[in-house]
């Protein structure tokens, strides 16, 4: 089997050589996630900055396990941590009402997408189990608990963040002061610890959990419940692509589904009271606080860093609460 090379720009080149890696990189289940975007709903809106799609995160998440010597299998299911993810990635937890603290939709999909989407007969076919790749608690790396550092957390921050331009340190010194300690991801330093989960907070309070993303979600959720009520689409074409989707939801010429899309093309809004508002939101709220190293032994940032445990607890208390939404200048 052709080896082969990939090149990523947070961690280099890599000569791929494992069949099983080749086999599912090749797959159509994989292909599909070139066409999901990582920011889901913010990719219909005009002042939406550049993105990036869910098989580059994918890819992203095993070459990082790669770097840092995973077990195959660890490298395997790091790949596959996404394939069950709809169009529009974490609308579908709008649409279908997932816990707001998880958004766990896709999770609970990934034995059926397994198994529909050929992955399953792929790991066969290489003597992999897919129960092993699909139980999350053999892959200390991979997953762990907020506010806990994983390879899945780390990917989709490195590669956010110098497209919102929040932060002028390179993603690749921070891979550099990264180390795998006890099974798990923690920081050289408090400095570096300390700069990640900044840089995680910044991108948390401008673009994963406020009122405009909050709102961008629900419109998008609410259209899509629109159209599966009507019939114009089913619960399988919302494991397509963006395009695909959305050219669906054009095409069905329906007022208020296109009157939506319109909508979240121009979509500002504001926080009112809850007497004034068109609607209540609200996302899932997250934090990091990683470990670093103190004298070869585990230290939580928060244990000497109170000014950050006080704006994390400020700002986890702020978007629990959730939005109340007014749209304007639509």
């Amino acid at each position: 089997m052709k080896k082969l090379i990939i090149k990523d720009k947070i961690y280099g080149q890599f000569k791929i050589s494992e069949p099983v890696l080749i086999d599912l990189l090749n797959s159509k289940a994989m292909d599909r996630l070139k066409g999901v975007s990582q920011k889901g709903a913010w990719d219909l809106h005009q002042n939406c900055k550049s993105s990036f799609s869910r098989y580059e995160h994918s890819l992203g998440v095993m070459l990082l396990l790669k770097k840092f010597n995973a077990p195959l299998e660890e490298q395997i299911a790091g790949l596959l941590h996404d394939i069950s993810h709809t169009a529009f990635s974490h609308v579908a937890d709008f649409v279908f009402n997932s816990n707001y603290l998880k958004h766990d939709y896709q999770d609970n999909k990934m034995t059926k997408a397994f198994e529909i989407q050929g992955i399953n007969k792929i790991l066969k076919k290489h003597s992999f189990n897919p129960s092993y790749i699909l139980d999350k608690d053999n892959f200390p790396l991979l997953e762990n608990d907020l506010p806990n550092l994983c390879a899945d957390r780390i990917d989709y921050t490195l590669r956010e963040f110098p497209l919102e331009k929040i932060s002028k340190i390179s993603p690749k010194k921070i891979i550099d002061n990264l180390v795998v300690f006890k099974k798990q991801f923690v920081f050289t330093e408090k400095i570096w610890a300390k700069r990640f989960a900044s840089i995680y907070l910044k991108l948390n309070i401008k673009t994963w959990c406020n009122p405009m993303q909050s709102s961008l979600y629900k419109i998008l959720a609410d259209t899509i419940k629109i159209a599966l009520q009507k019939n114009i689409i089913t619960t399988k074409n919302l494991f397509s692509t963006d395009d695909e989707l959305i050219k669906r939801l054009k095409n069905s010429k329906d007022k208020k589904i296109l009157g939506n899309l319109k909508i979240l093309k121009k979509l500002k809004v504001k926080l009112v009271s809850k007497n004034q508002a068109d609607f209540f939101t609200r996302s899932k709220p997250r934090v990091v606080d990683p470990y670093f190293l103190k004298n070869k032994k585990l230290v939580r940032l928060t244990d000497l860093d109170k000014t950050y445990k006080k704006q994390t607890d400020k700002w986890l208390k702020q978007a629990k609460k959730g939005f109340y939404i007014k749209i304007i200048g639509n």
